[in-house]
């Protein structure tokens, strides 16, 4: 019997570390009362938080990093993505980060990053009360907020900067552990790489390892104002969130981003490309030459191509082409990427077949079905052929044939243009 309880004491201490000791935390020189628990996800947690101070409220994310250097230097990669794109419109910009230690291990570092709260949440939000009021996008609306995603996305895979921002301030936490400086971080992350000696696999695994902003190395090509490009690694709905006005896209949580293109060089760095993947990229929504990372590759930016129409696909069904199509036939979610296999719901052998709906007309709007449940009714059966061929163009399992993001963007405004105004008979 004793067991049990100190199991129950276990658990529910487990439970209340997912929290911070204090309902109010001060980071920097600003006091946040903290209000509820937003999402959570490996070390992370996201908090609702308000200024005491102002009333403002904000989204507080806090990134454990209980494997010492190595783990926080893959928290301020982040911290520095957000500062790098912070003036770019359509993707998320931190308000102000610390570095804090934990005071039961010294050697465990906390990092605090404040973001602007959105208060209708993300696109998958959007999916989930579709599928519960059983309704759907207004296709012109949809394809709106998915070009607001692409070109958000382009931000990303043509950056022009400036080059790395400056030196960061100290920041800390209160009193309550070591402030950090950013460039610090960065210098231990330099400081463990091998020199050329140590052979070629041992550069190629650090090469991913570099910092994201790294002008002292020479890495930032162009200079002033050049174009650098990144992949974000991790698009889905869940990574979209929507502005308070509705109508615009805000792509968020930047720790997946890569410099563009990565040449897979050796094994080793194919193994490693392949882990992160795996530990920074959502399965459905992973692009497949993640999944097998070959020698002799390169990844690039069409990995968030993929990502994009798998996305689409989403917003249109329920969930992404591949997990529905894994559901379906009970097979490997990964074999479905690898081949390719997927469909829309009304394709296939004994499906009902689309009606193929074309640009000219009106979308059924205010019906649909739930993810995984049989062929929606007949008055919402079409998703407008043009629409089709977008999410057809983005899941080309050859990376090549897919389109780049200035192409998918010409294609999406061509589609947005053909398409009724929503509503129109």
């Amino acid at each position: 019997m004793a067991h049990i309880f100190f199991d129950m004491l276990s658990s529910l201490g487990s439970c209340l570390n997912c929290f911070p000791s204090s309902p109010t935390l001060k980071i920097n020189s600003r006091s946040f009362k903290i209000l509820r628990l937003l999402g959570e996800g490996g070390f992370s947690y996201v908090y609702l938080v308000q200024d005491t101070s102002t009333a403002e409220l904000l989204a507080l994310k806090k990134i454990r990093c209980p494997f010492g250097a190595e783990s926080v230097a893959q928290a301020m990669k982040e911290v520095e993505a957000y500062k790098l794109f912070g003036g770019c419109p359509g993707i998320i910009h931190s308000v102000d980060y610390s570095v804090a230690g934990e005071r039961s291990d010294p050697q465990s570092k906390t990092v605090y990053v404040l973001l602007p709260y959105y208060r209708r949440g993300n696109l998958q939000d959007l999916i989930n009360a579709n599928l519960v009021n059983h309704t759907r996008f207004p296709e012109k609306r949809l394809m709106l907020l998915f070009l607001g995603v692409c070109k958000a996305l382009r931000e990303m895979h043509q950056y022009r900067g400036p080059g790395a921002g400056a030196s960061a301030e100290r920041m800390e936490v209160g009193g309550a552990g070591v402030g950090v400086d950013r460039n610090v971080a960065a210098a231990k992350r330099t400081a463990k790489r091998p020199d050329a000696a140590a052979g070629a696999d041992e550069d190629d695994e650090t090469e991913q390892q570099r910092p994201l902003m790294a002008e002292e190395e020479g890495v930032h090509t162009g200079g002033a104002g050049g174009v650098r490009s990144y992949a974000h690694r991790d698009i889905k709905p869940g990574n979209i969130m929507i502005s308070d006005s509705g109508s615009e896209p805000i792509l968020m949580d930047l720790g997946s981003i890569a410099d563009s293109p990565t040449p897979i060089t050796s094994r080793s760095l194919a193994i490693l490309t392949q882990e992160t993947a795996a530990e920074h990229s959502t399965m459905s929504y992973r692009a497949p030459e993640l999944f097998d990372v070959k020698t002799g590759t390169v990844i690039d930016t069409k990995v968030d191509i993929w990502s994009l129409g798998c996305t689409l696909y989403a917003c249109l069904v329920g969930k992404s082409p591949f997990e529905m199509r894994s559901d379906e036939t009970g097979g490997s979610l990964s074999i479905c990427v690898l081949s390719g296999d997927w469909r829309f719901p009304d394709e296939g052998p004994g499906a009902k077949k689309n009606k193929n709906k074309g640009s000219g007309s009106a979308a059924a709007q205010g019906t649909g079905g739930a993810p995984g449940a049989p062929p929606p009714p007949e008055d919402d059966e079409a998703i407008s052929e043009p629409i089709r061929e977008v999410v057809r163009k983005c899941l080309k399992v050859e990376p090549s044939e897919r389109p780049d993001i200035d192409e998918l963007i010409e294609l999406v405004e061509r589609v947005v243009e053909e398409l009724p105004e929503d509503g129109a008979a």
